[in-house]
């Protein structure tokens, strides 16, 4: 499956194609001899035919050295076998034999962050979705489970913790400067869920006591000095087993747990069984060095990633189009996790939020794609916010549709059918409806259609007959891929949640339900009203759709006030800011004036003065929209006009309600819990529009005053929106005091990427060459250029350079990781959208890259579309 990555003409890989294997693999047993530049790996595995194949034919990745290979201990003469490109053919295999194989490999020249490499002088391996032939020869694909058994030899100073899957069998000294450690994994697993670590490391561990009385020791590794703000980490994991027993039943498997820390890492972390590796940032934290948000995102992830033992490493993907089987149903189980140990309506508006900014924009690009994808060139390009965040919603709504006790019936009869195997999304769709006795088969269209659908409401109310009449309707946007293949949708199964509010705030009680919207167009009426209730639909955000509406200011306001929902309760401010937001671009656009509406301005002063509302969720319901918000629903991605257009509303609240603002923020920068936190940032980052030299000190006054990170970086961010001294000295504050420190530094590269300060370019280049910056390090890529190409305002401008310097980058940066420049390359998502000079200038820079005869499969498959 695996094709050359330098190839122009790579090979597209389809669903429909799916074979199950001609060959399992009973067990494995790996040897690595650990050197620096001169790894040796020896695998022997137990092999058995599962169909009438003749030749056994595996992949193996690049730069693995071929030394020597046997069946059933006899060496193999070269007639036997070919290499050609990635993969080998062994030929005329016997029904069942053992497979020897010895390769090496040179961990220190690989800088892909994949298969076996060293990371800040720490062997680590990852795997998912195929880099474990890049360690070995082997059918590196999610359908053959094997057991694992590991030996590790490797120099006993320099490397002294010596790790991998499942419980660790023995510990030796060789005698000659060099230790041995044997592991072996009891429960069969694919070869992405392999890991090897090995380093000198701090820890720190702790144990957890499961409900059948297993006590499971715990260890959280990082580098030395480093390892007390691991501390986060580890209490996030006992919280994580804790509910995973209480909520699902689900209790931990093996003696041992563990977690390493590392700097050069792809992704957020990786499931592998028992052997957790985690990008550093979602690892270390503490008050000084780690934000509000990065506490929140490390409890998060550290669940994920211990959810996967069930979801994904017990239960798993038969193939990779099927990616959202593990991953769409982990990122639910990790939210209804953090809803449960945070403020649930608090987690929600903050899942949606990233799903609209990501996922909406995915579907609104080039590149959408279903939950399950029928095909692809790369299936690292399967990662993507669809299969993860969009694959999340789709199973809240089969929690919606059968109930939380029923979505708990149906978990457990997805446990009891398929533990231990390699399955499909329909198999798990299936194991809910079973003991529902629900009827999945159009709700099973969410799977297999891309796009997000639009549903429009018209309401009718008679007053005479008390009745109000609700007609919905429901149409889906066919996708660039799917007008090119001539395809059509049918209606999708949309479960609405639904409530009425009466004239003087009191919640219809009577009146909720959930409306299943499953024809085009559906009517609903509702008798014995004494007035004219406010509809509040799609409460929790129970579908993932575009609402069509065209509400009254006053309906929202009724909503933002009285709703008992508070997810609505935030959208109803979102609607207003957004469609006057709108507004303004178009008044922009024309040329006319950007005066906002009186209404809008003193409906957030009414929300700021509230003092019943929780300051964390006040601080969410005054968010303006985001730009990738702007851009799905504009027909011209226009970034000046997209700035201007919000900078006139923050402007209008900042200097109506100044005094308020003012006094808001100092009462809560006085107190020091996360809400008082998120909300005076938030008004602080209202105040600096206006440029005025009060608002410029006190964020000067908090940067340097700040005794906690989210204070500090927040005020940062907001300096840099102004040219200042006080930005500019705040800035080499920042460098001087954390750019050893590989993590924080990243917030250093960021805050100058995502600033809308003329400065922003010049700053991004220069940052390159900064102290602490490495080019080979993925999140300083991320922080840096994935920061700067989200930001449309200095990224799509008239000079041809921004585009110029992204494209080398982006070249340079894929030919050594093609996974970090497929994400890099989803830049270049709106450019059909852009303005016809910066559509020129953008697509001249794509073209420019699909040229190359370095650029990847990864790339290549997101930018073609972009034309």
């Amino acid at each position: 499956m695996k094709q050359d990555q330098h190839s122009n003409t790579p090979a597209r890989i389809y669903l429909t194609d799916y074979k199950a294997p001609d060959f399992q693999i009973k067990d494995i047993h790996l040897y690595f001899n650990l050197h620096e530049t001169q790894t040796v790996v020896t695998a022997k595995m137990n092999f058995v035919k599962s169909t009438a194949a003749k030749d056994l034919v595996l992949a193996g990745g690049e730069h693995v050295k071929l030394l020597s290979l046997s069946i059933n201990g006899e060496k193999l003469a070269t007639s036997r076998y070919q290499v050609e490109g990635e993969i080998l053919t062994i030929k005329d295999v016997p029904s069942e034999f053992l497979l020897e194989s010895q390769v090496e490999v040179n961990p220190e020249a690989n800088k892909s962050c994949e298969g076996l490499y060293l990371s800040g002088g720490i062997f680590c391996t990852q795997c998912e979705a195929e880099s474990f032939r890049k360690i070995t020869y082997f059918l590196d694909r999610p359908d053959v489970m094997t057991s694992y058994t590991v030996e590790i030899e490797a120099d006993e100073k320099k490397y002294p913790h010596l790790l991998s899957n499942g419980d660790n069998i023995s510990k030796k000294s060789l005698g000659n400067g060099r230790h041995h450690a044997l592991w072996k994994d009891p429960f069969k697993k694919p070869s992405y869920l392999f890991a090897l670590v090995a380093g000198d490391m701090g820890v720190i561990t702790d144990t957890f006591k499961t409900k059948s009385g297993k006590t499971v020791k715990l260890e959280v590794y990082a580098p030395h000095g480093k390892q007390e703000r691991c501390k986060h980490a580890m209490v996030s994991l006992q919280k994580s087993m804790q509910w995973d027993e209480e909520r699902w039943g689900l209790e931990y498997d093996l003696n041992t747990y563990m977690i390493v820390s590392i700097d050069d890492f792809n992704m957020g972390a990786m499931e592998n069984k028992g052997l957790n590796v985690f990008n550093s940032r979602l690892v270390l934290a503490d008050e000084k060095s780690a934000t509000d948000t990065d506490f929140e995102m490390i409890e998060s992830v550290v669940g994920h990633e211990y959810f996967h033992n069930w979801t994904g490493n017990r239960v798993t993907c038969r193939n990779w189009f099927e990616l959202s089987l593990k991953e769409g149903l982990t990122v639910f189980r990790d939210q209804e996790f953090s809803a449960d140990m945070n403020s649930r309506p608090v987690q929600r508006i903050k899942d949606v939020d990233s799903l609209r900014t990501r996922q909406f924009t995915e579907d609104a690009g080039p590149n959408a794609h279903p939950v399950r994808p029928e095909s692809c060139l790369a299936v690292d390009n399967f990662y993507t916010a669809t299969i993860y965040e969009k694959g999340a919603e789709v199973i809240r709504m089969m929690q919606t549709i059968v109930g939380r006790d029923g979505f708990r019936k149906g978990m457990d009869e997805y446990f009891k059918r398929h533990d231990g195997q390699a399955v499909t999304i329909i198999d798990f769709a299936d194991a809910i409806a079973t003991p529902n006795k629900a009827d999945f088969s159009q709700f099973k269209l969410w799977y297999s259609q891309a796009g997000t659908p639009n549903v429009s409401v018209s309401e009718v109310f008679d007053q005479a007959s008390g009745t109000l009449t609700l007609t919905l309707s429901q149409e889906s946007e066919l996708t660039v891929t799917e007008k090119a293949e001539g395809k059509t949708k049918l209606p999708f199964h949309i479960p609405l949640k639904f409530g009425l509010i009466d004239a003087s705030g009191k919640e219809l009680s009577e009146h909720n339900q959930i409306l299943h919207l499953k024809e085009k167009t559906q009517t609903w009426t509702f008798k014995g009203l004494a007035s004219r209730p406010v509809v509040s639909l799609n409460r929790e955000f129970s579908a993932p759709v575009k609402l069509k509406w065209n509400r009254s200011n006053a309906d929202l306001l009724h909503l933002i006030k009285f709703d008992t929902d508070a997810f609505n309760r935030r959208e109803s401010c979102s609607k207003m800011l957004f469609d006057e937001t709108q507004r303004l671009i178009a008044d922009f656009q024309n040329k006319k004036d950007l005066v906002p509406q009186e209404e809008i301005v003193n409906a957030l002063g009414t929300v700021l003065k509230d003092e019943a509302i929780d300051p964390q969720f006040k601080a969410l319901i005054l968010a303006m929209p985001s730009d990738s918000q702007l851009a799905q629903e504009q027909a011209i991605l226009d970034p000046q006009a997209f700035f201007q257009a919000k900078l006139a509303i923050r402007k209008a609240f900042a200097n109506t309600f100044h005094t308020e603002l003012v006094a808001t923020y100092k009462k809560h920068n006085e107190k020091n819990s996360i809400g008082d936190r998120a909300l005076k940032n938030r008004i602080l980052g209202f105040g600096i529009s206006t440029e005025k030299t009060d608002w410029i000190e006190l964020a000067s006054a908090q940067y340097s005053a700040a005794k906690n990170m989210t204070d500090k970086i927040s005020a940062l961010s907001i300096l840099c929106e102004v040219q200042n001294l006080a930005t500019e000295n705040a800035l080499k504050d920042f460098h001087a005091t954390w750019n050893t420190d590989s993590v924080v530094f990243n917030k250093w590269l960021s805050v100058q990427a995502t600033s809308s300060s003329p400065m922003t370019f010049e700053r991004v280049q220069a940052a390159t060459k900064a102290k602490g910056y490495d080019q080979t390090n993925p999140n300083n890529m991320y922080s840096l250029h994935g920061g700067f190409a989200g930001n449309y305002l200095r990224f799509h401008t008239d000079s041809a350079e921004t585009y110029k310097w992204y494209a080398d980058e982006l070249l340079r940066i894929d030919k050594v990781n093609p996974q970090v420049g497929a994400r890099l390359a989803q830049a270049f998502t709106f450019t059909k959208k852009l303005p016809a000079n910066l559509k020129t200038l953008a697509q001249a820079q794509v073209q420019r890259m699909l040229a190359s005869d370095t650029l990847s499969k990864n790339a290549r498959e997101l930018l073609e579309k972009t034309l």
